[in-house]
């Protein structure tokens, strides 16, 4: 194989592993935080919990975003 084939299939994959470990932060925050609004819920009975919850989750994954994509970019 080429030698610009190989660089180019690393950049390639580099770019890859980024973006899907972008996305899968940013899912994982909305569900973890999401998660932790149906136990409060079950354990409290309010129901507000579930939007508390949301709100924290998105807050969380588009705080990883921004750090994650601020080390990507070093």
């Amino acid at each position: 194989m080429k030698p610009e084939t190989k660089q180019f299939l690393k950049e390639l994959m580099t770019g890859g592993y980024r973006a899907s470990a972008i996305g899968l932060s940013l899912v994982l925050a909305i569900v973890i935080g999401f998660g932790l609004g149906v136990l409060m819920v079950r354990w409290t009975g309010w129901e507000g919990w579930y939007y508390i919850g949301l709100i924290v989750g998105i807050i969380a994954g588009f705080r990883n975003l921004y750090i994650m994509s601020r080390r990507f970019q070093k």
